[in-house]
């Protein structure tokens, strides 16, 4: 019979829960961004956050992808955070 400590118990649960997100993340469950609030600005701040689009584009940030995704009408989707 194995027994467990607090800790083991609580590292178990934390690697779930990180491993199980990350491949949510993935599937596409949590691409989804909402880019209404990027719509109104008139322009996109200067920081370096790079993502990817599917159209194998990276773009600085998510506002600038955001941008990119009104003019494509919903073509371009997020493939992942970080550069292509």
């Amino acid at each position: 019979m194995l027994v467990f400590s607090g800790v083991q118990v609580m590292y178990i649960t934390l690697s779930f829960l990180l491993c199980s997100e990350s491949a949510l993340i993935r599937k596409g469950i949590y691409r989804k961004i909402q880019c209404a609030k990027y719509y109104r600005l008139i322009a996109c701040p200067r920081e370096y956050s790079p993502v990817c689009g599917s159209d194998d584009n990276t773009y600085a940030n998510i506002c600038i992808y955001c941008i990119a995704f009104k003019y494509s009408r919903g073509y371009i989707d997020l493939a992942h955070y970080g550069e292509c």
